[in-house]
């Protein structure tokens, strides 16, 4: 993990300091700042990411403009997943963040990843090879017992897709619906798969329910799933 560069430094006529890409410096290897210090150094000696990536082996060529491959592409969606992070969030991260550089397997000096790069290459996995991808960690994390399967919590969260459903409704009673319901909304909406949903008798929305199946022991998601907020 060295690497040279080299700057010439040097006065100008007014006597400023100047630096010119010439000078040589050693980039740094993160490991020692890292090692048994952070939570990023457990999961990686627990769970291999980077064998996962057979999974994904017909992409064929690297994703990115600087050729950043799919090892480096899974671990940062690893990170976004487990801190829930944006794309412009990650990309801040990586780019200052030690134990963030060093999962993914940057040096210090390394450059990282711009914030296009995180969606690009969700759209070329697609979300079902996502899900099998986290049913694979989720079967380590049982293989090594860090889900014990004793006790689980589910729950679910109302996900909203849109605010406003006004253009579709006059649409729908323009062709003679009575109203705007789960039983037509498909024929008019952008989304057809998104139903409405309602909680109580004050909390209505459109869109779906995020249901997760946590294990109590180990607080580790074991399965989650998307169905319409009518479900």
């Amino acid at each position: 993990n060295r690497r040279e560069r080299v700057y010439y430094f040097f006065y100008n006529k007014e006597m400023k300091l100047i630096r010119r890409n010439q000078m040589a410096f050693i980039d740094m290897d993160l490991r020692e700042q890292v090692s048994g210090k952070h939570e990023l150094w457990d999961i990686d000696k627990t769970i291999n990411v980077s064998a996962l990536s057979y999974r994904l082996k017909d992409l064929g060529s690297m994703v990115g403009r600087h050729g950043y491959g799919i090892d480096v592409g899974l671990k940062c969606l690893f990170l976004q997943f487990l801190y829930d992070l944006s794309d412009r969030q990650l990309e801040k991260e990586l780019r200052f963040n030690i134990a963030y550089k060093w999962f993914c397997g940057f040096t210090a000096f390394e450059q990282t990843p711009d914030h296009c790069y995180f969606g690009r290459f969700r759209e070329r996995i697609g979300t079902k090879r996502i899900g099998k991808l986290f049913k694979a960690i989720v079967n380590k994390a049982k293989e090594k017992h860090l889900v014990r399967g004793v006790f689980h919590f589910v729950d679910a969260t109302s996900i909203v897709t849109k605010n406003t459903t006004w253009a579709e409704r006059d649409k729908a009673i323009k062709d003679g619906e009575e109203a705007l319901n789960n039983d037509n909304v498909k024929k008019y909406s952008a989304d057809p798969q998104a139903r409405f949903g309602c909680k109580g008798k004050s909390k209505f929305w459109f869109g779906y329910k995020g249901h997760i199946w946590l294990d109590m022991g180990s607080g580790l998601i074991e399965s989650a799933a998307l169905p319409p907020a009518n479900t």
